[in-house]
């Protein structure tokens, strides 16, 4: 009996990832496309379970390969469970989480961008906050295999720039996710030095902190500089 797949905007994909209390470490996320299906075929859920039944009848899986499937229209379906490794680079799968972007992305075939750009960035830089990840973290399938995928179109520079720089609407424009880079490496370096340490400051990046905030940074530098 096929099983069922939930779609998440990326407002929905954001509060459940930051809801989540995972027992396996996760220490990279992998990027993928599909190849087949593209863009072109996509047709919602009835997408996502013919990949799941191909996977599980035809490939013998326990489940779906991948944890999150990238739709052209935005959404982020779900997939196998979280604190399950993927079935996605052979011997390289433990610790990570796997996207995979509906499309065929090679040069001269389709193009990543728009809604489906907007939400596997968003995505990547969610998890990257949530599992305290860089953009070293970030696996193309194609650096520990002789295929192309994410697709020849798509190049690891061009990609990393989207994760640091791309405005994402959806996101809460105040949010750690989608603060500058200069930004985001100034704050990193607050709670990598110990200064802050309440993951709530990232809430909301451009509020000033409090009075009693404010001072036990202050504290904590001067305490540092003993």
């Amino acid at each position: 009996m096929a099983r069922d797949f939930k779609p998440y905007t990326i407002t929905q994909f954001q509060t459940f990832i930051n809801s989540l209390k995972l027992k396996r470490k996760i220490n990279h996320i992998q990027i993928h496309h599909t190849w087949e299906p593209r863009k072109s075929d996509y047709k919602g859920e009835a997408t996502i379970r013919s990949m799941w039944r191909y996977h599980t009848e035809t490939r013998g899986w326990q489940d779906i390969g991948q944890h999150f499937s990238v739709a052209p229209d935005g959404l982020i379906w779900d997939g196998r469970s979280l604190e399950e490794n993927p079935a996605g680079i052979a011997g390289h799968n433990s610790g990570g989480i796997m996207f995979e972007i509906i499309g065929n992305f090679d040069r001269g075939e389709e193009t990543l961008e728009g809604k489906q750009l907007d939400a596997i960035v968003a995505a990547v830089r969610v998890l990257m906050s949530k599992f305290k990840l860089s953009t070293n973290d970030i696996v193309f399938h194609r650096e520990y295999s002789a295929k192309s995928c994410p697709g020849t179109g798509i190049s690891r520079d061009w990609f990393i720039n989207e994760v640091n720089k791309r405005k994402i609407a959806e996101l809460n424009q105040n949010s750690y996710e989608n603060a500058d880079g200069w930004k985001r490496i100034a704050i990193d370096w607050l709670y990598e030095e110990g200064l802050i340490s309440s993951g709530d400051w990232k809430d909301n990046v451009n509020k000033g902190l409090p009075l009693w905030a404010e001072a036990l940074v202050l504290k904590r530098i001067y305490d540092k500089a003993k």
